[in-house]
């Protein structure tokens, strides 16, 4: 199965490696999942865990990196019928996780944003050909 992961979900596995978040990286390393990601998501969570935490956990970030079964997407060339549509949706910031997400084929999408992904209703209401879940959803559901 192929999932693309956003930053808060990279974040959120740096802090705390037991959580869910930890728990689908550590599912990549073994083998049980493909996680997708893009240059920018990567770039994004490092930033943010740098912001707001120390050594240990952009450590565990980079071991999450490094050890995971993840395919890194280079900057998508967005066509801009793409890019203007997502942007109906969802917040300028959060494009490029939708579009890459949907470009890189993915069957989910994983996130912790609820108010841009995972309950917003319009989005949701679009069958887009990803399911767009939280970690713990996507552990009870696939596992």
């Amino acid at each position: 199965m192929n999932v693309f992961v956003d930053a808060n979900v990279f974040f959120a596995a740096a802090r705390s490696p037991h959580g869910g978040s930890g728990f689908v990286l550590r599912m990549a390393r073994a083998g049980s999942i493909t996680v997708i990601t893009t240059e920018h998501v990567l770039r994004e969570a490092e930033r943010n865990i740098r912001q707001s935490f120390r050594e240990r956990e952009l450590f565990a970030h980079y071991q999450n990196i490094l050890q995971g079964n993840y395919i890194i997407q280079h900057p998508f060339e967005f066509v801009s019928s793409e890019a203007s549509i997502a942007a109906r949706y969802v917040p300028g910031k959060d494009v490029p996780i939708l579009v890459g997400a949907v470009l890189a084929r993915a069957d989910v999408l994983l996130t912790l944003d609820r108010r841009h992904f995972s309950r917003n209703e319009a989005l949701l209401k679009l069958q887009l050909p990803i399911e767009i879940m939280e970690p713990s959803d996507f552990l009870k559901k696939y596992f």
